[in-house]
């Protein structure tokens, strides 16, 4: 009898802690392999030659990254990490909201709002870089 209350007592401790939250090293791992694989598919644009190249390059790159960001926010981080991770995934919306800004500006031919916001693209991204940096992301950190 007492084998069946201890093994009743560890069942209910157990389910008490499947909140389905990852560890941090098992959060980093995870996060780190959709950032990878998005890598892999989207190569980084250097020096258009034309808006419409600009804009095709946003039109490729802009589902694939909404899809990564989807995922990441899938993933279950440790409570600890959660204000962390909330700040690098708004950095990282701040990101896309960029790359349509990018697109519109490019679509328009506009010189100074396409620099503009390829100068604010820019800026996004080391935000998101950095808030990925702090919560030891190594490929969601890296250009």
């Amino acid at each position: 009898m007492a084998r069946k209350v201890v093994l009743a007592g560890a069942a209910l401790a157990l389910a008490g802690c499947g909140d389905g939250r990852l560890s941090h090293a098992a959060y980093v791992k995870r996060a780190d392999a959709v950032c990878s694989a998005f890598a892999t598919r989207v190569p980084l644009l250097t020096r258009p030659k034309s808006y419409d190249a600009v804009a095709a390059y946003v039109e490729r790159t802009l589902p694939l990254y909404a899809d990564a960001l989807d995922k990441l926010k899938a993933l279950k981080p440790p409570r600890a990490d959660e204000p962390a991770v909330q700040a690098w995934l708004a950095a990282d919306a701040a990101v896309a909201a960029a790359l349509r800004t990018l697109r519109a500006a490019a679509l328009r031919k506009d010189p100074a709002a396409t620099n503009d916001a390829a100068n604010a693209l820019q800026g996004r991204s080391l935000d998101a870089r950095k808030a990925a940096s702090a919560l030891g992301l190594q490929a969601c950190a890296s250009p």
